[in-house]
C-alpha cells in the first residue's frame, strides 16, 4: 500500500532505524578497509569532550631544586613556570542526501520505501567515513586553512631523514602541532628516520629500537593522561607488509604443506603489523609514495567528538523552492589529539 505525501516524512523518521532487511550489494567503496571507522568506532570507546577547543597540560621541565646537602646547609629555593598548554581546535564535517517524495519508489509499499531510504543512509555513512579516512592519514597543509580539516596521524608524527627525535613542527604550522613549538620545546618532537630495505637489520631493527626509545618510565608513578605501557598499532603500506611476510616465512622451516603459512600474521614485539589501503593505493587522496611505517601508541592518541556533535543527524527538511524534495544532513565535530608526541609513536619512510 502506497503512502500519502503527508505520511512519508513521519514514516521515514520513525521507521528507518528499525528496518534491517538489506537486499543490495555495495561496490561503491574504493578501499579494502577504513582504519578510522575501525579504530574510532570499534577498537576504542567513543570519546566526547566539551569546550571551545581541545586543551591539555604539558609539563616541559622540572624545578631543578634537588642537590646534595649536609648539616646546617643553607637552602636554595627556586620556583619557575614548568607548564604549557597544548591546544587543538575542533574540526567540522557535514554530509547529506536528498530525495523527492514523488519518486516512483515512494508510490510503492513500505518495504520498498525503507529499502530505498537505507540505500541513501548507507551512502551518507560511506561518504563520511571516506572523508575521515583521508583526514586520518593526511596533515592540514597550513594553519590558515578554512575550513580546517582534522589533524591526522601524519600531522602529529612528522617525518625526518635524521634518525632520532627529530620530527618537528608540521609544514605551515610555525606555532607547532597543538600550538606547542618544537623549536622552543625540543621534547615535543616525535621519533623518526628513514630506511633503505625492509630487512631485519634495517627497518625491523629500527622499529624495535624505536619502541624502546619512545617508552619513558617515570621514576615515581603518577596519574597522567594515557599512562602505562604503550598500546602500539603498527601501520604501513601493503608492499612493506608483503616483504615482512616473506622475511617471516624465510625464517620458518616448519611450513608443512602450507606454502603461505605465515602470510597472514606478522608481529613485532607481540604487536601485529597491518597495512592501510588509504596510504597504499595510488588513487587515494592519502596515498604516500614514501612507503611509511607508523608505530602509533594509542595511549597517547585520541579522537574526540565534541559533546552533542557526534555524527548528529537532522530530521529531513523541505528543500528551498522544491516543496517535494527532502534534505537530510549529518554534522560532526571532532579532532585527533596527541598528548605527548615523544611517546606518541614514530614514523619511518624509505630513503
Amino acid at each position: 500500500m502506497a503512502l500519502y505525501h503527508h505520511q512519508i516524512d513521519d514514516f521515514v523518521e520513525l521507521t528507518l532505524n528499525r528496518f534491517k532487511k538489506n537486499e543490495w550489494v555495495d561496490i561503491s567503496l574504493p578501499l579494502q578497509e577504513y582504519k578510522f571507522a575501525g579504530r574510532v568506532f570499534e577498537a576504542k570507546k567513543k570519546a566526547e569532550r566539551g569546550g571551545a577547543r581541545l586543551e591539555w597540560k604539558l609539563r616541559t621541565k622540572n624545578q631543578g631544586t634537588a642537590k646534595h646537602s649536609g648539616l646546617f646547609a643553607v637552602d636554595d629555593t627556586n620556583r619557575r613556570n614548568v607548564m604549557t598548554n597544548g591546544k587543538q581546535e575542533w574540526s567540522k564535517q557535514t554530509v547529506n542526501y536528498i530525495y523527492d517524495i514523488d519518486e516512483e519508489n515512494f508510490q510503492s509499499g513500505a518495504e520498498t520505501i525503507i529499502r530505498e531510504m537505507q540505500l541513501l543512509e548507507q551512502g551518507l555513512y560511506n561518504d563520511f567515513f571516506e572523508l575521515m579516512e583521508t583526514a586520518m592519514w593526511t596533515a592540514p597543509s597550513s594553519s590558515s586553512l578554512d575550513p580546517m580539516p582534522p589533524a591526522g596521524i601524519p600531522f602529529w608524527l612528522q617525518k625526518n631523514d635524521t634518525l632520532g627525535f627529530n620530527g618537528g613542527n608540521p609544514d605551515g604550522w610555525s606555532s607547532g602541532a597543538g600550538t606547542v613549538d618544537s623549536t622552543v620545546y625540543d621534547r615535543w618532537k616525535n621519533y623518526s628516520g628513514t630506511y633503505k630495505q625492509v630487512s631485519r637489520d634495517d627497518l625491523v631493527e629500527k622499529i624495535v629500537n624505536a619502541c624502546d626509545f619512545t617508552y619513558f618510565k617515570a621514576p615515581k608513578s603518577y596519574a597522567e593522561i594515557g599512562g602505562g605501557k604503550p598500546d602500539y598499532e603498527f601501520v604501513t603500506v601493503h608492499s612493506v607488509l608483503a616483504t615482512m611476510r616473506r622475511l617471516l616465512q624465510a625464517g620458518n622451516d616448519n611450513l608443512g604443506a602450507d606454502v603461505a603459512k605465515w602470510a597472514g600474521n606478522v608481529l613485532i614485539k607481540g604487536n601485529p603489523v597491518d597495512w592501510c589501503p588509504a596510504i597504499s593505493n595510488s588513487d587515494s587522496e592519502a596515498y604516500d609514495s614514501q612507503a611509511p611505517f607508523y608505530g602509533i601508541n594509542w595511549k597517547k592518541f585520541e579522537y574526540y567528538f565534541k559533546t552533542g556533535r557526534n555524527m548528529m543527524k537532522h530530521a529531513p527538511v523541505k528543500a528551498a523552492n522544491q516543496h517535494t524534495v527532502r534534505e537530510r544532513h549529518m554534522d560532526n565535530w571532532g579532532n585527533f589529539v596527541c598528548y605527548d608526541r615523544r611517546q606518541g609513536g614514530f614514523v619511518f619512510h624509505v630513503a
